[in-house]
């Protein structure tokens, strides 16, 4: 039985990119089916470490890339390991680079037109035939509550890079394969995905990079 979509949260848990409805024991009410995850899971389980391989090679980072994403990981470090993004784009202009902060302005007029806003940083000047984005914590962007991930989704998500320096083109393509993983997922766990989990959503984080 797929689970009723609840409505999407005005605000995420502190400290982390779940929402609330996603995190486990949330509803002491529902329970998922094993049945149907598990059997969902044994027919494409097999896949999981080549769809894990195919997705960290799709991320694979550019060779005018390479020095920009080691010095973000320093500058992440000596942060202590968090990094906001206006933070970042002040450290890396110190570096030399030019950086800039950009703002995706959300929106929540429409479930199938919901935007989510956004902050993150964008370099120019790499040598990489464009702007760069720039995301110090790119794989919460896609963590749900244990109730929803599979085995299947564990494995994906691992193979997303925490760190992240690409151009446009390259984002969306990860994104696009990690939310049609991510929609697996819910489905097999008896749930339906919820309207910010669209890739139309996650998308739109970072729509001010394309305008």
């Amino acid at each position: 039985m797929v689970r009723p979509l609840a409505l999407a949260p005005t605000s995420f848990i502190a400290g982390s990119l779940l929402f609330p409805v996603e995190l486990a024991g949330y509803d002491d009410n529902y329970q998922a089916s094993s049945q149907t995850s598990h059997e969902v899971e044994r027919r494409r389980g097999n896949q999981c470490f080549q769809d894990a391989s195919l997705i960290a090679a799709a991320l694979r980072p550019q060779a005018a890339t390479v020095r920009l994403l080691e010095d973000v990981r320093t500058l992440k470090r000596a942060a202590g390991g968090g990094l906001s993004a206006a933070a970042l784009a002040q450290a890396l202009r110190g570096l030399g680079y030019e950086a800039s902060l950009a703002c995706s302005s959300g929106s929540h007029s429409a479930p199938s037109a919901l935007r989510l806003s956004h902050e993150f940083v964008v370099v120019r000047g790499c040598g990489a035939g464009g702007p760069l984005i720039v995301e110090p914590s790119f794989r919460e962007h896609f963590a749900i509550g244990s109730l929803y991930a599979t085995e299947r989704y564990r494995q994906v998500l691992a193979a997303v890079p925490e760190e992240l320096v690409a151009p446009y083109s390259q984002l969306c393509e990860m994104v696009r394969l990690v939310c049609a993983e991510m929609k697996f997922s819910f489905g097999a766990t008896g749930n339906s995905l919820p309207p910010w989990r669209s890739v139309n959503s996650v998308l739109s984080r970072w729509a001010a990079a394309r305008e």
